[in-house]
């Protein structure tokens, strides 16, 4: 019994054995059949036909295991040998790329050699790019965006220190008035005898009125350029800020007066003529300036500022003994800007051979509206075309409560005022 039943299992088991051995002779077969196709698949890829015959060998007589590339027409034997090279046109890129890995420079790189050194492709030709403009006929133009610098260049802006040396006074109205005292003589004398009448004085005042002027200008932006580029509009207001100002200092050393404009200090100041000199012709530039000063001091005036042209001063500090040493200073050791120990101030604003000696408290920049920026969408189209106006703008003044205290040089005696 227990014989049977060994046979028994041992016949089942071969025929499980039998069954699994038919199933995987199966799959075997299917993966074959899958594999040829995908050969196939991949011949068909590579654009490889086999087994030619001998007529589209064209008479090399391998017709047996030779192939022919369809992209190129190259027929070659099964170890990949050159029979006959197509006519066919080459991709660029894979022609390019096929002869330059086969070339032999490259299979020298391969075995150890440093570079390639040059290698020739047949067959292929490029059209060389160059920037737009910039290549020779023929080659095809690209547009290289040029790298832009920050900031905006060529602002050139001279200091306004005069504006910082002439005292302020804020005043709230469109002009300012204010009395001088004219042709003053002091008659105080000695009462010698008792009962004796004293001297008497007479002050004459005469009110004078400074006009203030409105200066001012303004430019657009579009509302675009000035959210893109944030620093162009500060750049912008910078500039409309600075040309109040400079306009200002201008008009307060040589303003015309008249409507709506700033009198400056050559127009209200006193002509001096030097006086106590045979020849006043004689005296240099140096003398002239100092003999102003002394004027003041004379009067009664404090002599604190000299307002010079930049060009004139250089004369000055250059000026050289008979020995050829320097006077004042030396070109490594330049004098500071004082004369008679009192300041001197350089601006291009006052013309070359003219030189203002003054006592600065009897003079006063009337200050109405400090300078102001202003930006609005509220101006003609602005708000239907996104564009805004920038506006700078002051309102200013001069007084000059002593015209004896605001003397005016000619340095060189002989010579009027010229424009620099």
């Amino acid at each position: 019994m227990s014989n049977e039943i060994v046979l028994k299992a041992l016949e089942d088991h071969a025929k499980a054995m039998e069954g699994f051995r038919s199933g995987i002779q199966s799959d075997i077969s299917g993966i074959q059949e899958q594999m040829k196709n995908l050969s196939h698949e991949v011949d068909n890829k590579l654009g490889v036909r086999k087994n030619l015959s001998a007529l589209d060998v064209l008479g090399g007589g391998r017709g047996s295991m030779t192939f022919e590339n369809v992209l190129t027409g190259d027929i070659t034997d099964e170890a990949g040998n050159l029979i006959k090279r197509g006519t066919m046109e080459r991709s660029t890129t894979k022609g390019f790329i096929g002869e330059f890995s086969g070339s032999e420079q490259f299979k020298s790189l391969a075995n150890g050699a440093p570079s390639t050194g040059r290698v020739q492709v047949e067959g292929v030709t490029l059209k060389a790019l160059t920037n737009t403009g910039q290549g020779v006929a023929g080659t095809t133009g690209f547009d290289v965006q040029p790298q832009r610098a920050e900031g905006v260049y060529n602002d050139p802006r001279r200091p306004l220190t005069l504006l910082d040396v002439i005292p302020s006074l804020p005043v709230d109205s469109s002009s300012f008035e204010y009395m001088q005292l004219q042709n003053y003589v002091n008659t105080a004398a000695f009462q010698t005898e008792e009962g004796q009448q004293k001297a008497e004085s007479n002050f004459e005042m005469t009110p004078e009125t400074a006009n203030i002027a409105t200066v001012a200008h303004w430019t657009k932006a579009s509302v675009q350029v000035l959210s893109d580029a944030p620093a162009l509009g500060q750049k912008l207001m910078s500039l409309l800020e600075y040309g109040v100002l400079a306009k200002l200092e201008s008009e307060i050393v040589a303003g015309p007066g008249g409507k709506g404009r700033i009198k400056g200090l050559v127009e209200q100041g006193i002509d001096f003529v030097p006086s106590g000199v045979a020849d006043p012709s004689t005296l240099t530039p140096t003398d002239r300036i100092g003999a102003a000063v002394v004027n003041l001091q004379a009067n009664g005036w404090k002599p604190g500022l000299i307002i010079m042209n930049p060009v004139d001063w250089q004369l000055i500090s250059s000026q050289k003994g008979t020995d050829g040493q320097y006077v004042l200073g030396s070109p490594r050791d330049p004098s500071p800007l004082t004369l008679w120990n009192v300041p001197v101030v350089l601006t291009p604003s006052l013309a070359r051979n003219i030189s203002i000696v003054m006592d600065p408290a009897q003079a006063a920049i009337l200050d109405r509206e400090q300078p102001s920026l202003l930006a609005s969408r509220e101006d003609g189209q602005n708000f239907t075309t996104n564009m805004v106006t920038l506006l700078g703008e002051l309102r200013a003044g001069l007084a000059v409560f002593a015209p004896g205290a605001v003397l005016i040089v000619d340095v060189n005696g002989d010579l009027g005022a010229t424009v620099p």
